[in-house]
């Protein structure tokens, strides 16, 4: 029996373990000078970082409720990326120039170096991204219990209101320690990409095993006319303002979400890397998405048997009486999950370090943060704690408001957020 708490939770240990070698050996070549982020490849997957849980579990959940309108999530980035040549490269040469370390950072500088702006856009940054990573808490909980309990609900309710007994937060605390472990940001989400493998398996099982090919999928689709109207474009909420703006948010969060700022912009280590990310990204999407719909359809098909579209991914393998594949999917979505939890929490500490916190305790004349030594070993001590509180607000997110709403809307809050640093950035960007 392979759905057990022990066989789960030893996979999920060994896969930390196994990324946490990984993360040790891209340190030692980048010490040895042959750093893995030289590389342009490297550089266009590691912007995948923004595929995660949502991309996993969501796009399906989404595609089931509203139809295309999942596609506008990644047709944002997709334009970004082909415009990146005009827009991502000035941001990288003005970042490389100025040494700039995040997003809050580049604001800041490109408005007279402003202290203020700065901890301003670091303390909205901390708000809006605080429900994205609920969100990634949420997927790798109620995927857990999908795994444990199915055929029956997944529940993950407190039957004892201690909150020491949430799984969420050991999640939390976990991912805390591992991201304080891991310490750096070299080959944070470069060289991880089980999700779409995992999830690529689950669309070739449902659409060529369970169904016997496309083509016998989408007999059965059209022989139900409910189906048909739901794939229709309109069915995309709000229309074509819906659509345009789901497209504009898209593509501003792409460019401004902190996590996706760092792998862009700050990580960049060659702007010539941007030509070949400019279609390499785009791709990675198109091969991502391509079976959201048919998963989509198929669980809509299935009806009760796979339960909550969120979850169509890992309960459709579950009803076919499968074992192996849908502990794959738990850990593909699992690795979605921490590779965005280990950038945005680290890029997020970094801001809350540099923009709200030093320049405070610089001030400070009791504590005499005057030696080189004396200050990276306050910086470092911060960042952790910083780690800690993030993640524990994320959390709190969860366990307060997370359960009322599935988890695109929780990723949509997030986006809402961080687009509302676009207009300081893309001005800043052309108009001192």
């Amino acid at each position: 029996m392979m759905r057990t708490d022990a066989v789960i939770l030893g996979t999920a240990f060994g896969y930390l373990a196994l990324l946490f070698v990984v993360a040790a050996w891209g340190d030692r070549r980048a010490e040895q000078g042959r750093s893995l982020i030289g590389s342009p490849t490297v550089y266009a997957l590691s912007i995948a970082v923004y595929c995660t849980a949502w991309t996993f579990y969501g796009s399906v959940g989404r595609a089931a409720e509203y139809g295309p309108s999942f596609l506008l999530i990644y047709l944002g980035p997709t334009l970004a990326m082909l415009l990146a040549p005009f827009v991502v490269r000035k941001m990288v040469r003005i970042a490389a120039r100025q040494r700039i370390t995040s997003i809050a950072d580049f604001i800041s500088a490109r408005y007279g170096k402003s202290t203020s702006l700065g901890a301003l856009v670091a303390l909205m940054a901390l708000i809006s991204i605080t429900p994205y990573i609920a969100l990634q808490l949420k997927a790798i909980t109620v995927s857990h219990a999908v795994l444990i309990n199915y055929p029956q609900a997944a529940d993950t309710t407190l039957v004892d209101e201690h909150f020491w007994m949430d799984k969420s937060l050991w999640v939390a605390l976990v991912l805390a320690v591992f991201i304080i472990l891991f310490g750096t940001r070299h080959l944070d989400a470069s060289e991880r990409h089980e999700g779409m493998v995992a999830f690529m398996a689950v669309g070739v099982f449902v659409v060529f095993v369970m169904f016997e090919g496309p083509a016998a999928l989408f007999a059965q689709v059209a022989a139900t006319p409910a189906l048909v109207d739901s794939m229709r474009l309109e069915s995309v909420p709000g229309g074509v303002t819906g659509w345009v703006g789901m497209l504009v948010l898209a593509f501003l969060a792409f460019l401004t979400l902190p996590r996706q700022f760092q792998v862009l912009v700050v990580e960049n280590v060659d702007e010539q890397h941007l030509a070949r990310a400019s279609w390499l990204f785009p791709l990675y999407m198109l091969l991502i998405n391509l079976f959201v719909i048919p998963i989509a359809l198929a669980g809509l098909l299935l009806g009760a048997s796979a339960g909550d579209p969120d979850s169509f991914v890992l309960t459709l393998p579950l009803s076919a009486g499968l074992e192996g594949l849908p502990l794959l999917v738990f850990i593909g979505g699992l690795s979605a999950a921490t590779g965005m939890v280990i950038v945005e929490t680290i890029a997020l500490s970094t801001m809350v370090s540099n923009q709200l916190v030093m320049p405070l305790l610089l001030r400070s004349r009791r504590l005499h943060l005057s030696t080189k030594g004396e200050l990276a070993g306050w910086l470092l001590g911060i960042r952790r704690v910083a780690i800690v509180l993030i993640l524990l607000l994320g959390y709190l997110y969860h366990a307060l408001i997370g359960d009322s709403y599935s988890l695109v809307t929780i990723g949509l809050v997030s986006f809402a957020g961080a687009a509302q640093f676009a207009p300081a950035l893309l001005i800043g960007l052309y108009w001192r």
